[in-house]
């Protein structure tokens, strides 16, 4: 090992790279699935695997707003309202297809609900049940808790929240159960409630704060004796219109055969004219069921329900391309079952006219395709009749054709993924805070490597503990996030050549606490190199007196939005320099406050001039307002 001490932003950083030359060997003959798609923005996503005859087998790959963050099993009645990190209400309907069927070959999760509240449908405390929050906030502002508000709102204080406890047969054998209105709002009934659970609990809990309850502790290790893959296979949520790769190592033991790979994706609050507040209101029935806070805050949540994809593929050693264009259907929208409903004229599906709605929640290619799913061609030279290329003799001067790879040892030319190699580790990192915001933003570099066959991609995960010889990198942490606003995987660029230099920032992380974050190049037959891991510490929330931008922040909800910083530093750097620049201003704060008064007053208003805005954002950020 390579242990070094690298200084920056006057914090003192310990770096450190690990040097585990094989740790996650591709073994030759693997075989592979490649699965690519671009999912619109806030996307929930589950991706699991069955048999051509319906045998659940594995999940792929499930967003961690379901996985980590509990929002499919956590207090609060599921027909509660959301909002930008609402905290509150049973999301059950998020991907209950997927939920289903990986039911009816595990074990179900145990239900949480809250301590001791009044009801379910209360969003407000009627008990001694919180503890500091770092993720879910509940904004008493009605104007960032609108479903426009999503995008233009952050967390603006610590917010203390009920992590809620398990259901007990007790309970149950009391009656225990939830508000639940009919649809249109027509009428309140109570919804009785069991034990068991489709969705895994909230599980980024590590400690007992405040008022939790001592199951809180219990959530994770029972989630992962449900669902043992659960922290393999949890993924960040992924960026919008952003094309992803993700690669599967097929297990030995499955035989070559026809199977079927599902995607279930649902975004919360996609309306349209079958599927919105209309049909599915805010609940404001029922004397004693749904308070003040959770009648009048937040927004409708229900709009489309998730939609399927079924790709049949075939895996084999021959390989298999496969394209889908559209879903096979859509799920329940309470979670009530994991039917699939046949698509109908109920879901959007109109890239032109409502892109990203309904069954264009995955975004389609040129030729209309929303998902591929590729299975390469392995054990290529294996069988009585190899290509002509298999065991030619190869080397510097004598490379192997398109498709086939020199293998090290024997000098032969393979095919391409047959061969046992893995990519270079990334060298030389190095980890520093952000200058502006030190305690939530952070700066990562390292040296691509060298690559024997093309890159697939960086991954980058951070972690609260060190990353030691032998773990799992997949299930070490949680994937990193970019640094802004939004809270989706950072996408590290591939392009760079072996020696250059990659840099990105990552955010999302908390003050005063210390952070590991490692990185590891994978290739396109899905083989990993060693981990470079680096050492930070962040500082403590420095607060500062910001000067007022009065329309902006009436128009992105807050001050300290991405946005806002962006302009804020173009009137320093651009404005205030100069005489002009100067009496603009001057005249802006004369009559910026009349202004921002009069769009705040209206969601409309706000979101025109958030759009009215986003060129001088843009170019704000191109002069380095926001570098």
């Amino acid at each position: 090992m390579d242990f070094r001490f690298v200084r920056g932003s006057g914090t003192l950083l310990f770096a450190v790279l690990l040097s585990l030359l094989v740790p996650t060997a591709l073994h030759a003959q693997q075989r592979i699935v490649e699965l690519e798609f671009t999912p619109t923005s806030r996307a929930q996503i589950a991706i699991w695997i069955e048999t051509a005859d319906g045998e659940f087998l594995q999940t792929l790959r499930l967003t961690e707003a379901t996985a980590l963050r509990g929002i499919g099993n956590r207090p609060g009645a599921m027909q509660m309202n959301s909002g930008f990190h609402w905290p509150y209400g049973r999301r059950e309907g998020v991907l209950p297809v997927w939920a289903h069927r990986r039911q009816s070959a595990q074990e179900p999760f145990r239900r949480v609900i809250f301590q001791d509240r009044a009801s379910e449908g209360f969003a407000s405390r009627t008990s001694n049940d919180a503890s500091p929050d770092s993720y879910f906030c509940l904004s008493f502002n009605q104007s960032t808790t609108t479903r426009d508000a999503l995008d233009a709102v952050t967390c603006a204080s610590q917010f203390n929240s009920d992590k809620g406890r398990y259901l007990t047969d007790s309970d149950v054998s009391n009656g225990y159960a939830e508000p639940y209105e009919l649809e249109n709002g027509e009428e309140t009934m109570m919804r009785a409630m069991d034990t068991g659970a489709l969705y895994p609990p909230r599980r980024d809990l590590p400690e007992l704060l405040g008022m939790d309850h001592e199951d809180v502790l219990r959530f994770a290790d029972d989630a992962a004796v449900a669902m043992p893959e659960i922290d393999a296979v949890t993924m960040a949520t992924l960026p919008g219109a952003e094309t992803r790769t993700f690669r599967f190592n097929v297990p030995e033991d499955w035989a070559d055969g026809d199977y079927s790979i599902f995607v279930e994706v649902n975004v919360e609050g996609d309306y349209n004219t079958s599927y919105g507040p209309e049909r599915y209101p805010t609940p404001t029935l029922g004397t004693g069921t749904w308070d003040h806070w959770a009648r009048s805050y937040g927004y409708p949540y229900r709009g489309q329900p998730s939609v399927v994809y079924e790709i049949p593929v075939q895996i084999s050693r021959s390989g298999d391309d496969v394209r889908v264009n559209a879903p096979i259907g859509y799920g329940s929208t309470h979670g009530e079952d994991g039917e699939i409903r046949p698509l109908d004229e109920t879901i959007s599906d109109d890239p032109g006219g409502s892109p990203g709605s309904g069954a264009d929640r995955l975004l389609a290619d040129n030729g209309g395709a929303r998902i591929r799913v590729t299975v390469p061609a392995t054990n290529v030279c294996a069988g009585d009749d190899p290509p002509p290329q298999c065991f030619t003799s190869c080397g510097p001067e004598a490379p192997c054709d398109e498709g086939f790879l020199c293998d090290p040892g024997s000098r032969e030319c393979l095919g391409r993924c047959d061969v046992e190699l893995t990519p270079g580790i990334p060298t030389g990192m190095t980890l520093e805070l952000d200058e502006e915001k030190s305690w939530e933003f952070a700066h990562v570099g390292f040296i691509a490597p060298e690559l024997d066959r093309p890159l697939s991609a960086y991954e980058v995960r951070v972690a609260t503990t060190p990353f030691e010889p032998g773990m799992n990198f997949n299930t070490w942490g949680t994937e990193a996030k970019a640094a802004s606003l939004e809270d989706v995987a950072v996408v590290v660029p591939t392009g760079a050549a072996p020696g250059e230099r990659i840099e990105f920032e990552i955010g999302h992380l908390q003050p005063q606490t210390e952070y590991y974050v490692g990185v590891r190049a994978v290739d396109d037959c899905n083989a990993s190199s060693g981990v470079s891991v680096a050492q930070v510490v962040t500082t403590e929330i420095i607060f500062t007196t910001v000067s007022p931008c009065f329309v902006a922040t009436a128009s992105y909800g807050t001050p300290m939005a991405d946005e806002i910083r962006a302009l804020r530093r173009f009137r320093d750097r651009h404005l205030l320099s100069n005489a002009p620049g100067r009496a603009f201003v001057d005249a802006y704060y004369e009559y910026g406050p009349t202004l921002a008064e009069w769009v705040g007053a209206s969601d409309e208003r706000r979101a025109a001039t958030r759009t009215v805005l986003q060129p001088l954002v843009s170019l704000a950020n191109w002069l380095g307002g926001d570098s």
